[in-house]
């Protein structure tokens, strides 16, 4: 299923993905304002911003995808899987971003309210997190700690950083499944994982709103799409097919944000629909754009989608902070009279994406780099280079 070149496992046309998936989840986390005057309402401009969401799934299905994409590739050349250089390799990319991050949000939780507030937001914009927060989220357990984190309201400071406890839950067994369960009997894990996602949705009966979303176990089927496309044969499907893949990705994720309300749903049977719809979605994505030509032609565009898919997730890492720190310079420097309008939303979207591209770049030039390079040592299959 993947185009290799040079003996490298890596499809540039996915950083261009990535990027789309950054942009989806940066729309939806837009503070409370914006998401209650443009996306907190019926119609098509509310299905858009609430399906925004999505994004994280769309970062689930391409972990699954090329995780399991490297990891066949090193038991197939070697016979084996190093594993300690396996948890290398996601200990040095994961970690020092992930890490540095917390502590510059604890920093700035720390500020006066007098510089964290603006006349436009009801509370404080880096609202302090509560101390079990920083414990369960060093110990990648933070999706798991509702009461300190996704359960509150507001949710706190840094709360999309879950989705990085997700992924390191997976990495921590699904090496162990590809290194000893065969190929071919592979399949049946995705699968399982799937029914078990079902399973527990439709089963969960306590705050279903909260804790469906950022549970694990809820949460396994964008995953799980990703592990089989990547067991999949190779194909290189025609322009119109990866057209009609686009269609039902979009069509999947406005039926799960129009129909079904997700994120914004309790309701047991329009979870139950709307949560496959997304990982549907997520996966169609996924093949429309393996080996799509056109997206690894040298334009100076696709140049710097790619670049932006490869500071990715300092972009989202880094999301909350900037835009944070943009409304504070929009609302409490620039414009402190503004209300909250289409022109005020232009000049902040604009502004949060400069700085957040600014923050990406800067970090992973300097902090993420040098460890990247390091990682280099503990690298079997060959991927992108830095």
């Amino acid at each position: 299923m993947v185009a290799e070149r040079a003996g490298r496992f890596y499809l540039p046309e996915l950083d261009v993905l990535r990027f789309f998936a950054f942009f989806a989840v940066f729309i939806f986390h837009l503070p409370e304002p914006f998401a209650l005057k443009f996306f907190d309402q019926p119609g098509l401009l509310g299905t858009f911003g609430r399906a925004g969401a999505f994004g994280v799934d769309l970062f689930f299905a391409l972990s699954g995808y090329l995780i399991t994409g490297l990891l066949l590739r090193e038991r197939e050349r070697s016979g084996d899987i190093n594993m300690p250089a396996f948890y290398a390799r996601r200990t040095l990319r994961i970690w020092p971003l992930y890490y540095f991050s917390i502590g510059l949000a604890f920093l700035l939780t720390r500020l006066p309210e007098s510089i964290t507030s603006a006349p436009q937001f009801a509370h404080p914009l880096f609202l302090p997190m509560k101390p079990s927060a920083y414990f369960f989220m060093a110990l990648f357990l933070f999706n798991f700690n509702f009461e300190s984190s996704l359960m509150t309201n507001p949710l706190p400071f840094m709360g999309l950083l879950w989705t990085i406890s997700v992924e390191e839950q997976f990495y921590l067994f699904w090496p162990w499944v590809v290194r000893y369960v065969p190929r071919k009997r592979i399949v049946v894990i995705p699968i399982l994982m799937i029914a078990v996602a079902c399973i527990v949705r439709a089963t969960l009966t306590f705050n279903l709103l909260r804790l469906v979303w950022s549970f694990t176990f809820s949460r396994l089927d964008p995953i799980a799409v990703g592990i089989l496309i990547a067991l999949l044969p190779a194909f290189n499907p025609r322009p119109a097919l990866r057209l009609l893949m686009v269609m039902i990705g979009i069509a999947s994720w406005g039926f799960a944000a129009g129909w079904c309300g997700l994120p914004y749903q309790n309701d047991t049977l329009l979870i139950s629909m709307g949560f496959p719809a997304v990982a549907l979605g997520s996966g169609a994505f996924v093949l429309a754009t393996i080996g799509a030509s056109g997206l690894r032609r040298d334009t100076a565009l696709l140049r710097g989608l790619s670049y932006l898919g490869k500071i990715s997730y300092g972009l989202y890492v880094y999301s909350a902070i900037t835009y944070f720190a943009t409304a504070i310079v929009v609302f409490k420097l620039l414009m402190p009279a503004a209300s909250v309008s289409v022109m005020t939303f232009s000049i902040y979207v604009l502004l949060a994406l400069v700085f957040n591209l600014g923050a990406a770049a800067a970090s992973y030039r300097w902090l993420e780099t040098p460890f990247l390079k390091l990682k280099e040592r503990f690298t079997r299959i060959p991927s992108r280079t830095i």
